[in-house]
């Protein structure tokens, strides 16, 4: 088996643990200046904040002389009104500068956990260590074979179910075609089983050939009688169905 492979290094190598220790050191006085920078600002926001709050007390007229610092030692006189706006607009500055230095702060903590912990583990002989994957083809296979096999595996079922279908429904449709056949098949056999009936009553009824040839004569003539009787007396003319159709077979 082919062995992996892969490296090895130090901690200490990538980074040095004084050096970890003198940026860790650089960044926790980067935050205190910060903080020094946030406390500040919080102080200036507190003033503005009451110095809105004797301004409202003022009345609503240019009685007071206030003179309002627009910037750079330019200064304006102002209502006690103009003058709270003014110092309110000023107060969202402060926040949002507030806000903005609370998060670099923040960032400036991150890093400066990371780099002692770096150092720490520098210092301790903390090796880093990587191998290369090589992915191997029966896992590949195997890992990999399931899905497609089931998509496969449902396309088949899915087929076979449509074959089926397809398979009853010709059935179904060969059923039909022989009951239709059967039901036209039984009334022509209906048919032929009638005049095989008369066959046979009359094979039974002249199985002799003396009778056969006596009830012949006697048949003839009830028809020669019946004849007389139809022509004279204009009625019609009865005769038994077997004998009717002994004569017509004759």
């Amino acid at each position: 088996m082919e062995r992996a492979k892969g490296t090895v290094t130090p901690l200490a190598s990538v980074f040095s643990a004084e050096e970890s220790q003198k940026a860790a050191k650089l960044l926790e006085e980067t935050i205190g200046d910060r903080q020094r920078e946030l406390d500040r600002l919080r102080g200036f926001a507190s003033d503005n904040t009451s110095l809105v709050n004797l301004v409202k007390r003022l009345p609503d007229e240019l009685s007071h002389e206030i003179m309002v610092l627009l910037g750079e030692g330019y200064y304006a006189e102002r209502s006690s009104k103009q003058t709270v706006e003014i110092l309110q607009r000023r107060g969202k500055s402060l926040e949002s500068q507030v806000e903005s230095l609370k998060a670099t702060i923040a960032d400036l903590e991150v890093e400066a956990k990371f780099l002692d912990v770096t150092a720490y583990e520098a210092a301790e002989g903390v090796v880093d260590i990587r191998e290369e994957y090589v992915e191997e083809d029966n896992q590949g296979t195997s890992s990999n074979s399931g899905k497609p096999y089931q998509f496969k595996s449902e396309n088949m079922n899915m087929a076979i179910a449509d074959e089926d279908y397809a398979r009853i429904m010709a059935r179904m449709d060969e059923l039909e075609k022989e009951e239709l056949a059967a039901q036209s098949g039984s009334s022509d056999e209906e048919d032929v089983g009638v005049d095989a009936n008369f066959g046979c009553s009359i094979s039974k009824n002249f199985s002799d050939d003396n009778d056969y040839g006596n009830q012949i004569k006697d048949l003839t003539q009830k028809l020669e009688d019946a004849k007389t009787t139809y022509s004279t007396a204009k009625q019609p003319m009865e005769l038994p169905l077997n004998e009717f159709l002994l004569l017509t077979f004759l």
